[in-house]
């Protein structure tokens, strides 16, 4: 295992750990705490699991290993990324419903 991998693993488990502590201290909600556990989880897998990562190697074709981990990364960050685009997009809708007419009446009331 190169230092590369090792310095993955070992990133992905503290953020294990960092993500179970902070669920149990009710910091994190369930949903986001599942989210960031696949994720770390994830790293760790990619990071140890040789297997695994020479046969997602063979299909990308990547030069080292380490790119294969690091292009992983990458996904899982913009999966989380897109996942809290949409939750945003969900809080917008649901603020401007509870807004109502009522509000919209109020600042052409202004004008």
């Amino acid at each position: 295992m190169s230092n590369a991998l090792a310095i993955a693993a070992m990133a992905g488990v503290a953020i294990l750990v960092w993500v179970l502590y902070l669920y149990r201290k009710g910091r994190l909600k369930e949903d986001h705490a599942l989210l960031w556990l696949f994720v770390s989880i994830s790293m760790v897998l990619l990071s140890t699991w040789t297997g695994l990562l020479l046969a997602i190697n063979g299909i990308v074709g990547a030069q080292r290993l380490p790119e294969v981990v690091l292009s992983g990364f990458v996904t899982l960050l913009i999966i989380v990324s897109i996942y809290y685009s949409v939750k945003i997009a969900q809080e917008l809708a649901i603020s401007k419903m509870l807004e109502g007419p009522a509000s919209r009446d109020s600042s052409g009331a202004s004008e």
